[in-house]
């Protein structure tokens, strides 16, 4: 018989330590007795499998047989989990090269109760069954280590902070194997300073398959008293409250950026302002082809700086739910415009196709910018995961009263078995990089506006994110009283501008001349309610910039209209280029007059100055 499958069949438990205490025999037997395979064991030192009797009785007994080659006996528990309370009666003798040969056989000496070794044996099994009830029954992670920071027991929760599929998988094993690499050294002086005093430290572990786990731990020397110390390693998993702090952290940065933006959207905006109008003039009047051409250029990029700035106001304002009809297609080229440099940048080419006839969605103006930019971001970065140029098309037709929006992309497209899983909130396959919260928090911002959204892999690659939002029912009636509204005559008006800065003022004039209206201009609070309390002094339409400077706002002069010349406040057009801090939003809001926002053209001007005066 092959002397292999000899040792195997045998019934009790065989192993061989070699001189330098490596293990190069373990039977099956001796597998299954100690709960630890021969894989794990064989060449590994004999104190992996025995942790617990380095620097004790047994280590002292082990060195007298290889000493003096008088075979001894002790007794010790199995430490298999599947035969609890199992005490192996252990047989050591000295073979030749100056290996030890061990023999494992469960304890099968009949003592009688009443005798004084039955009794320690006793309250020995009792004490260990206790220290392993409460060790296995801790509700959070707990290992017991050696000054090296191999394992040498573990309980289920640390088994599962591991990603071990069972206890024995975890044992003997390094635990800087599953801490990140940055940490590792902090884990070593930790278990250097343990063994006198306690410490407290935090780590990442890693789990292959797994996201990255945040835990705060405290390690304790347990058995002071001996050369070789046992530190118990007590982890609290906080990667979810890591995350929560990250998320708050990041609220108040947005916060502060708000802030910023605020006060740079009115200093950019109101130099827009200046330029977008002269612009226009220059491109209006009978000027050369090339100088008209070149002005409608300055036009369009002055007018597209602004709507950035516009977006970046909208997207970062905190405000409610505002249900109404929205221009979907206004929405997607505000959403592409905040994306247009990371795009080019990751060689992405988007196409967006959109019937000129396409209805006006029923929902959140904001929110759905927001939908549309976490759908065109994760677009985006699917393709940049495939390290190749990509395309992203967007389209939008109607669909049985609604309106259906398809994002597709050249991406790897969706593991099968985690699309059903996309939306979940914190659920990501970018590690560190990724927060889990886009696709989820569009999907929560769609159902709220009575839609819903989905995604599903396109046949030969990529992937297909549809959403669809009701359609607003209304739009025609709307469209055709915006015609009507249109066809009106137009007249010459009376307009008042009040605004601080010369050159946006000069182009506002301008440009309200331009369309064939008797312009008056002012700087300040005082000449403007100088002019306004004239009895004689009429004005149609009163264009009033809301920061006018330190002193007053454009809302003083609105207060100091309506309390003076009642009625007459009715006139106002508050023009910004800022609209962001709450303060502001609640005055407009409370007014009730409607805003001009800077850089505005000359068709905006002529649209709100109809509406005014036929209002």
């Amino acid at each position: 018989m092959n002397p292999r499958a000899l040792l195997d069949n045998l019934e009790a438990g065989v192993a061989a330590i070699g001189p330098d205490w490596t293990i190069v025999e373990w039977s099956a037997a001796a597998a299954r007795m100690t709960g630890l395979a021969a894989d794990r064991v064989l060449g590994q030192t004999f104190w992996t499998a025995f942790p617990l009797a380095q620097t004790t009785q047994i280590e002292r007994l082990l060195r007298e047989v290889l000493t003096t080659g008088r075979p001894r006996t002790y007794i010790l528990p199995a430490g298999a989990p599947d035969v609890p309370g199992l005490v192996l009666e252990t047989r050591v003798t000295r073979g030749p090269d100056d290996h030890l040969v061990m023999l494992f056989e469960p304890m099968r000496v009949e003592l009688r109760s009443e005798s004084r070794e039955a009794q320690l044996l006793s309250a020995f099994e009792v004490e260990r069954r206790l220290y392993l009830q409460l060790f296995n029954s801790l509700p959070a992670p707990a290992l017991l280590l050696n000054s090296d920071g191999q394992i040498l027991a573990v309980n289920p929760e640390g088994a599962k902070l591991l990603g071990a599929a069972d206890l024995a998988g975890a044992r003997g094993r390094p635990l800087a194997a599953w801490v990140a690499e940055e940490h590792r050294p902090a884990l070593a002086t930790a278990l250097h300073d343990a063994v006198a005093e306690r410490q407290r430290l935090q780590l990442a572990i890693e789990v292959p398959g797994d996201s990255l786990r945040e835990v705060q731990a405290v390690l304790v020397n347990v058995d002071p008293a001996v050369a070789s110390p046992k530190l118990l390693f007590l982890a609290v998993d906080v990667s979810r409250e890591m995350l929560l702090q990250r998320r708050l952290l990041q609220a108040d940065r947005l916060a502060q950026l708000g802030a910023l933006l605020s006060a740079v959207a009115h200093e950019l905006n109101n130099p827009l302002a200046a330029i977008a109008a002269f612009a226009e003039l220059l491109g209006a009047n009978q000027s050369p082809v090339e100088l008209k051409e070149s002005a409608d250029i300055i036009l369009t990029e002055a007018m597209r700086a602004g709507r950035i700035i516009g977006t970046l106001l909208d997207f970062a304002r905190q405000r409610p739910r505002m249900q109404g009809a929205v221009d979907l297609a206004e929405v997607v080229e505000r959403a592409l415009a905040l994306q247009r440099g990371a795009l080019k940048k990751a060689g992405v080419r988007v196409d967006w196709v959109v019937l000129s006839d396409l209805p006006a969605v029923m929902g959140d103006k904001q929110e759905l910018q927001q939908v549309v930019l976490n759908v065109v971001v994760n677009a985006r970065q699917a393709i940049e995961s495939t390290g190749r140029p990509g395309q992203v098309t967007i389209s939008a037709r109607p669909s049985d009263g609604h309106v259906l929006v398809t994002v597709d992309d050249t991406g790897p497209g969706v593991p099968p078995e985690i699309l059903d899983r996309v939306f979940e909130p914190f659920f990501t396959t970018r590690g560190e990089q990724g927060t889990g919260l886009g696709l989820a928090i569009s999907f929560g911002l769609v159902r709220a506006m009575r839609g819903r959204m989905w995604i599903q892999n396109i046949e030969g690659g990529g992937a297909r994110l549809a959403f669809e939002l009701p359609a607003d029912l209304g739009a025609v009636e709307v469209t055709a009283a915006a015609a009507a509204e249109t066809a009106r005559a137009p007249r010459s008006l009376a307009v008042l501008v009040v605004e601080d800065e010369e050159s946006v003022r000069r182009g506002m004039v301008l440009l309200a001349k331009r369309l064939g209206h008797q312009v008056t201009s002012v700087a300040g609070f005082d000449e403007a309610t100088r002019v306004l309390s004239d009895p004689s002094a009429r004005y149609d339409a009163v264009l009033v910039d809301v920061h006018l400077n330190e002193a007053y706002s454009g809302f003083d002069v609105f207060d100091a209209l309506r309390r003076e010349r009642p009625g007459r406040e009715r006139s106002v057009v508050f023009t910004t280029g800022d609209s962001l801090s709450a303060r502001t939003r609640d005055q407009l809001e409370a007014s009730g007059r409607p805003v001009l926002r800077k850089p505005f053209g000359l068709e905006e001007l002529r649209e709100m100055l109809d509406r005014v005066a036929g209002g």
